[in-house]
C-alpha cells in the first residue's frame, strides 16, 4: 500500500536522524583518532584534515587547503633532494586507481623537521570513478626511537662483549689500561680520554699511572697529575659517577690553584668521570673523558663506560694476580735453584764424608782383628769381650756409612744394579745368619717355599731383607718372634716380614719410607739415621716392584714387597 505523505515524512526523518548519528560517530572517531587523516581531491588539495593531522604537522585547516598536500608535507626526500609530485605514490594513487598499504616514508612538518611515518592511501569511488583519496598517516617517531635504541643496545652489547674478550685475554697491565681507554673513548665519542690508575711503588709510595686516547702524552706534559680536588675526589674515592654537560659551570670546578684548567690544557666542556672499583671494594682508579662541545655525553654513555669499568676492574685484578704469580714463580725458581745447589753440595759432602769415614773404619776393624790375634796368642781372654764389643760398634758404624753412601747415590741417580739368577732361599739364609751374629734375641719363623729362583741384584735384595729384619727386631723389644712369609704367584715374588712390636701410628705410615724419617716413641729410644727403609724402598723400585706397610700402634707391623721373578740383566737407576 502506498505510504501517506505523513508516513513518508516520518520515514524520511528517521533516515535523516540515522544518517546524522552515523556522521556524528564518524566525526567523533576521526577527530579523536591518534592517526592523522586527510582527504585529497583530484587536484591533490587537502579537503579534510583531522586534529591529529594538525598536531602532527603543525598546519591549520586553512593552510593545509591552500596548496597541494604533496608540496606541504612530502616535497623532499629523506636526503633533502626535491621529490617530484609525479613520482609520489600518494598522488599517483587516485589517477592510477591504486591502493597503498603501510608505506614507510619521511614527511615534513611546517617547521621543516622530518617525521618518519607509515601511511595508507585509498581512492574513494562514485559511479565507478575515483573522486577523493583518503590518506592515513601514523607517526613512527617513537617506534623508530625504540628500534634505534634496540639496534644501538645490540651494537653496544657487541662492543662490550668484544672489549670484555679483548681485555680478559690480556695480562699486561699497561696494555689493559690502554685498550680500555681507547675503547671507551671511541664508544662515548669523546675527543679525548684518560685512565688514571692508583698504584703503589715497591717502597710503598703511591703514584698515578695513566694512559691516554685522542691525545698525546706531550699534551699533558708539564701539567700536574689530577689530585683529590673537589672535582676529582668523588672519582678517586669511588663515591659516584660524574657527568656534566658543562663542567665550567659546575660549582666544584675551579677549586685549585689554577682556578680552573691550566693554560694550554685541552678544552673540556662536557665531562664524564667513572671510578674503577675492584671486587674487594678498593678503588683502582678512574676513567675520564672530555669534549669541547656541551652536552656531548648521555646517560647511555655513562652506563656503557660503567660496564667497561666493571670489566676493566676484573681484568686489572687478574693482571695483578698474574703478575704476583709470575713474581712468585720467579722467586720459587730462584729458591729451587738455591735449594738444588744446597742439596747437591750436601750430597757431595755426604758422599765425600762417607768415603772418608770408610777408610778409618776399615783400618779400625783391621787393628781390632790384629789385637784379637795377639790376645789369643798371649792368652789374655779378658780382652776378648772388649774386642767383640768394639768390633760390633765398628760394624754398626760401617753400616751407617754404607747407608749414607747408598742414599747419596740414590739422590744422584747413580745407584747401580747387577742382575743375576740365584736361589732366593740362599739370600734369606745369609740375611738371617748375619742378623744372628749381631742379635740373637728373636726366633725367625719362615713360611712358604724358599726354593725360588729369581733374576735380581742379590746383594741389594739381601740388603732389603737385612734392613727389614733388623727393623723388625729393633721395634719389637718386648717380643721374641718374627714371621717371614714367602710366596710366588705366577711371575711375582711376594715377601712379608711380620713383627709383634710397638707398631706404627696412622699419620706416620705415609712418610715411613721417606729419607731420614724415623718413628718416635716416648717409651723407647731407637738409634739410626732413618735411611734403611728409604734405601729399601728405592731398591724395590729399582726392581720394578712395590713395597708397603700395614700396622696399628701396639699391634706390630707387616712390611711387604713384591718384585718380578725375572728382571733385565743389568741396570742403572
Amino acid at each position: 500500500m502506498p505510504l501517506e505523505n505523513g508516513e513518508y515524512f516520518m520515514e524520511y526523518r528517521k533516515l535523516e536522524e540515522a544518517l546524522e548519528r552515523q556522521n556524528k560517530l564518524i566525526r567523533t572517531i576521526t577527530e579523536n583518532a591518534t592517526t592523522a587523516l586527510f582527504t585529497m581531491n583530484t587536484e591533490g588539495y587537502c579537503t579534510y584534515m583531522n586534529p591529529a593531522g594538525e598536531r602532527m604537522f603543525g598546519y591549520t585547516a586553512e593552510e593545509i587547503a591552500s596548496t597541494p598536500l604533496h608540496y606541504l608535507i612530502h616535497s623532499r626526500r629523506p636526503d633533502g633532494s626535491l621529490y617530484p609530485i609525479e613520482e609520489c605514490p600518494i598522488d599517483r594513487a587516485l589517477p592510477e586507481h591504486t591502493t597503498v598499504r603501510a608505506h614507510e616514508d619521511i614527511f615534513f612538518r611546517k617547521d621543516g623537521s622530518p617525521v618518519p611515518v607509515s601511511c595508507s592511501i585509498s581512492p574513494v569511488y562514485e559511479n565507478g570513478l575515483p573522486v577523493i583519496t583518503v590518506l592515513e598517516v601514523h607517526d613512527l617517531t617513537e617506534q623508530k626511537k625504540h628500534e634505534e635504541a634496540i639496534l644501538r643496545n645490540t651494537k653496544n652489547l657487541e662492543i662490550l662483549n668484544s672489549i670484555g674478550k679483548s681485555i680478559s685475554a690480556e695480562m699486561d697491565l699497561r696494555n689493559i689500561l690502554q685498550k680500555v681507554t681507547d675503547a671507551s673513548t671511541n664508544l662515548t665519542g669523546a675527543q679525548f680520554g684518560a685512565f688514571f690508575f692508583n698504584t703503589v711503588k715497591t717502597k710503598g709510595e703511591s703514584y698515578l699511572l695513566y694512559t691516554l686516547s685522542g691525545a698525546t702524552a706531550d699534551t699533558f706534559k708539564g701539567f700536574p697529575m689530577p689530585g683529590k680536588t673537589p672535582l676529582f675526589h668523588p672519582t678517586f674515592n669511588g663515591e659516584r659517577i660524574i657527568r656534566s654537560d658543562d663542567i665550567t659551570m659546575d660549582p666544584h670546578f675551579g677549586h685549585n690553584y689554577h682556578n680552573g684548567m691550566p693554560g694550554g690544557h685541552l678544552p673540556v666542556v662536557s665531562y664524564l668521570a667513572v671510578p674503577v672499583i675492584a671486587k674487594s671494594g678498593a678503588v683502582i682508579g678512574g676513567l675520564f673523558f672530555g669534549h669541547s662541545r656541551p652536552g656531548a655525553f648521555s646517560t647511555e654513555d655513562e652506563k656503557m663506560v660503567s660496564s667497561i669499568a666493571s670489566q676493566a676492574a676484573i681484568a686489572i685484578d687478574n693482571a695483578k694476580l698474574f703478575d704476583k704469580v709470575k713474581t712468585a714463580n720467579r722467586q720459587n725458581k730462584r729458591l729451587l735453584k738455591i735449594a738444588k745447589q744446597l742439596d747437591d753440595k750436601k750430597n757431595e759432602f755426604m758422599s765425600i764424608a762417607s768415603h772418608e769415614l770408610k777408610t778409618p773404619v776399615t783400618s779400625i776393624k783391621g787393628y781390632l782383628q790384629i789385637i784379637e790375634k795377639i790376645a789369643k796368642a798371649e792368652e789374655k781372654p779378658i780382652l776378648n769381650g772388649f774386642i767383640t764389643k768394639a768390633a760390633r760398634q765398628v760394624d754398626k758404624l760401617t753400616s751407617l756409612v754404607n747407608d749414607l753412601l747408598d742414599a747419596t747415590r740414590i739422590q744422584a741417580g747413580k745407584i747401580t744394579y747387577n742382575f743375576t739368577k740365584f736361589n732366593f732361599g740362599d739370600v734369606l739364609e745369609d740375611s738371617i745368619s748375619s742378623l744372628r751374629v749381631v742379635n740373637n734375641t728373636h726366633t725367625i719363623e719362615i713360611n712358604g717355599d724358599q726354593n725360588i729362583f729369581i733374576t735380581a741384584d742379590r746383594i741389594r735384595l739381601e740388603q732389603v731383607i737385612s734392613n727389614l729384619l733388623s727393623n723388625a727386631v729393633k721395634y719389637s723389644p718386648e717380643a721374641d718372634k718374627i714371621i717371614l712369609n714367602v710366596n710366588q704367584e705366577e711371575e711375582i715374588l711376594k715377601v712379608e716380614i711380620i713383627d709383634f712390636g710397638i707398631g706404627i701410628s696412622e699419620h706416620t705410615i705415609p712418610n715411613i719410607f721417606d729419607r731420614y724419617f724415623r718413628e718416635i716413641d716416648k717409651n723407647y729410644q731407637f738409634n739410626g739415621l732413618g735411611l734403611g727403609l728409604y734405601i729399601s724402598a728405592e731398591i724395590i723400585k729399582g726392581h720394578n716392584g712395590m713395597i708397603w706397610v700395614e700396622s696399628e700402634p701396639g699391634m706390630g707391623a707387616t712390611f711387604s714387597f713384591t718384585i718380578p721373578v725375572n728382571q733385565v740383566t743389568s741396570a742403572v737407576r
